[in-house]
Order: structure tokens, then C-alpha cells, then sequence
């Protein structure tokens, strides 16, 4: 099985800037991402952001292969990417882990299984020298 592929930030866009109607003199601004990121990825980014202690962050959220992120004209915007920029890196840390785990869980799956088998032609083999007495 595939493990959740991670996702990396390719560029701001600096020309798209568009009104929000999250508060009075909001904006959104985008980043362009490596990919369009599976749904797994986008939950652990969610968690990622909803732990965040960042005092200034702001509505972030996955747009296709982009992120939107709310701003106000007064922001320091350098400020929320590199915050976006921090959460992306962590994301990507936390499905690398997962990976690991499925990977790791999945050998083991595989290892008990053939042990399984193992057991099993052990009992064939012995009812065959039952059967042949």
C-alpha cells in the first residue's frame, strides 16, 4: 500500500490578492503547492494549524494544489507565510511518521502471516504422517 504523499510549497503568488469576507478589510492571498494534496494530508495540515500557538494566524485552508490564506491590509503577510511555510514542513514530518507506521505495520502483517503458513503446512505435514500410518 502507498504511503500519503507529502507536499511541498513551490511559490507565493504575488498577483492574486482578492477581498474575503471573513472580517471587515480582510484579503486572501495564495501559495502554490507541489501537488494537489490527498485528503490524509490535508486533515494532519488542519490538526497542525488548529495546534498552532501562532497568535496572528488566520484562516489557512487547501484550495486544490493551493493555499488560501486570509490576511488583513495591515498584517505583516511575510509573517503568515513563513507560518505556512512551518505548518507545511510539520505536516510533511507527521505524514512521513505515518508512513512509517503503515510501513512498519504492514511488514509485520506480512512476517505474521507467513508464520501463519508456516503453522499450517507444519499441521499438513503432520496429519499426512497420521493419515499414511
Amino acid at each position: 500500500m502507498k504511503g500519503i504523499k507529502t507536499i511541498d510549497i513551490v511559490s507565493v503568488d504575488t498577483e492574486t490578492v482578492v477581498e474575503d469576507a471573513s472580517f471587515l478589510g480582510a484579503y486572501a492571498f495564495y501559495i502554490k503547492l507541489s501537488g494537489k494534496p490527498e485528503r490524509q494530508w490535508i486533515v494532519i495540515f488542519k490538526h497542525e494549524w488548529e495546534q498552532s500557538p501562532y497568535l496572528m494566524k488566520r484562516e489557512i485552508s487547501v484550495i486544490g494544489d493551493r493555499l488560501r490564506l486570509v490576511c488583513a491590509q495591515e498584517d505583516t503577510v511575510q509573517n503568515h507565510v513563513a507560518f505556512a511555510r512551518d505548518l507545511v514542513k510539520k505536516t510533511n514530518a507527521r505524514v512521513e511518521e505515518a508512513n512509517r507506521r503503515r510501513e512498519l505495520a504492514e511488514k509485520w502483517k506480512r512476517s505474521r502471516q507467513q508464520e501463519i503458513e508456516k503453522d499450517k503446512d507444519e499441521i499438513r505435514r503432520k496429519l499426512r504422517e497420521i493419515s499414511s500410518e
